[in-house]
């Protein structure tokens, strides 16, 4: 994420209008992701991309015990996460490319309304892959395109805006090969109550 971006996902108007509101915007997202999460049983999670800490919020009151982390590129993010969860979470300024723990750290890896801004989209399942310990899971939330001339048409409209920094819409089945390819088993869903546009994707 370059200096312009982060600025952006920082101090600007759009950043402060999702800080305050997506908690709310996206509940239903998260309340599915946490069942999933929390069917696992786990003791260690990782949210990247985590934003201003909403979801590790959401599930850190389900779960006091839990161990979470929470990594984010934009320092903006990264402050208002920290002081949202204070000791509920660790919150470290990473991209999501460059994450800085070892092997077989967690037993669930949450890429949530990330996936994506992510170029390396490849590397980074490869890492989240290394990351998590065995039978763990990768569960990826996004708006995925339903048809190639979908994600054309949404990739031509961002690079006109051009103001969110780097934006690479895919469809389930780009998703679905990357995943594969990876060495991932990959199913997805709707989330109940939101548009269809609105997936939640476990790779496992």
């Amino acid at each position: 994420m370059d200096e312009k971006t982060k600025s952006f996902w920082s101090n600007g108007l759009i950043a402060k209008l999702y800080r305050r509101y997506a908690g709310k915007r996206f509940l239903k997202m998260y309340k599915k992701i946490a069942e999933h999460v929390l069917a696992e049983k786990p003791r260690d999670v990782l949210d990247i991309g985590c934003g201003p800490g909403d979801f590790l919020f959401y599930l850190s009151s389900l779960n006091p015990n839990l161990n979470l982390t929470g990594t984010d590129p934009a320092p903006g993010m990264v402050t208002h996460a920290r002081n949202k969860l204070r000791d509920k979470a660790k919150i470290l300024e990473f991209p999501a490319e460059q994450q800085p723990f070892p092997s077989n750290s967690f037993d669930a890896v949450t890429v949530i309304l990330t996936f994506h801004h992510i170029r390396e989209k490849t590397g980074v399942l490869q890492n989240a892959r290394k990351l998590l310990r065995p039978g763990g899971t990768l569960i990826i939330g996004d708006i995925i395109a339903k048809s190639d001339l979908q994600k054309k048409f949404w990739n031509f409209l961002e690079r006109i805006e051009s103001v969110r920094g780097y934006v690479g819409h895919y469809t389930s089945s780009d998703l679905r090969e990357l995943a594969e390819r990876v060495g991932f088993n990959f199913s997805i869903e709707n989330v109940p109550g939101m548009a269809r546009r609105y997936k939640i994707c476990r790779l496992t």
